[in-house]
C-alpha cells in the first residue's frame, strides 16, 4: 500500500482529520468556504481533510470536486458519494 492509499485507508476508517460540512449552502459560498478551510488545514500542518457536501440535486458536488482538481494545495482527493477526502500537496 502506497503513502496516499494508506491515508485514504486511514480516514474511511475514522481518522480523526478535519472536516467542512457545507450541507445547505449555495456552491458559490460553499467554494469561498471550502478555499478558506484548505488553506486553514495547510496552517495547521493536516495532511488530509474530509469535505462533506451531501447527497441533493449533485450540483454542489459537482462545484466542490471541480473547484478541488485545479486547486495549488490539493494533492489528490477521493469521492465517496455524500463527501471526499482530500490529501494536500
Amino acid at each position: 500500500m502506497d503513502k496516499n492509499s494508506a491515508k485514504f485507508f486511514a480516514a474511511q476508517i475514522g481518522a480523526k482529520i478535519p472536516s467542512l460540512d457545507l450541507h445547505g449552502f449555495y456552491p458559490s459560498d460553499a467554494i469561498e468556504k471550502l478555499g478558506i478551510f484548505l488553506y486553514q488545514c495547510i496552517e495547521k500542518n493536516a495532511d488530509t481533510a474530509r469535505v462533506i457536501y451531501g447527497g441533493g440535486t449533485g450540483r454542489l458536488r459537482e462545484a466542490v470536486l471541480d473547484y478541488l482538481k485545479g486547486h495549488r494545495v490539493v494533492g489528490d482527493f477521493q469521492d465517496e458519494g455524500g463527501s471526499c477526502i482530500v490529501l494536500f500537496k
